[in-house]
């Protein structure tokens, strides 16, 4: 093709007939000024035109019409459905989103288990509250802190007890 580079795409859309209507004016304008692109276009079109005579296209009956179509309907549904999900979901790219599912778990699992271990402190228990193993622990407590004391007591009975025994006697 000896056609701009630029406007090869454009050429061979005009030349099929699918040139969008709103690019037509465009083009137009460019072939008045582009001799190379016109004679181009020109050439192309007659192919066409000798091909289409030398080889006409067959006649399909409507059956073979709707199977193909149905044929082609359904690779490109195929083919596409795949791409579909892969290339975008809601604007993201479908790659991240078993990554985001992933993460979105794992916080749920962490605030679970993170507000579970921040719950309020229990209640202070006051000395009436106490059950009778801690009561227990308080009187032994008691004891030990009273040690000195029992054992000058335990001092004083056994004088006492000498002092009697002695009475006893006399």
């Amino acid at each position: 093709m000896k056609s701009c580079p630029d406007h090869r795409e454009t050429l061979l859309l005009d030349v099929y007939g699918e040139l969008a209507a709103d690019d037509r004016p465009a083009w137009e304008k460019h072939l008045e000024t582009c001799d190379t692109c016109r004679l181009e276009r020109r050439r192309l079109t007659q192919l066409l035109r000798l091909t289409r005579e030398a080889i006409p296209s067959p006649d399909l009956s409507p059956e073979e019409a709707k199977a193909l179509q149905s044929a082609i309907s359904r690779r490109l549904r195929k083919e596409t459905g795949k791409a579909q999900w892969r290339t975008r979901f809601l604007g993201i790219t479908a790659r991240p989103i078993p990554a985001l599912v992933a993460a979105s778990l794992l916080v749920v699992i962490l605030g679970w288990f993170g507000l579970r271990q921040f719950q309020a402190p229990p209640p202070l228990r006051t000395a009436s509250s106490l059950d009778l193993e801690e009561e227990m622990i308080a009187q032994d407590r008691d004891i030990i802190e009273n040690l000195e004391l029992l054992e000058q007591m335990d001092v004083l009975e056994k004088v006492v007890h000498v002092v009697d025994q002695r009475d006893v006697r006399l």
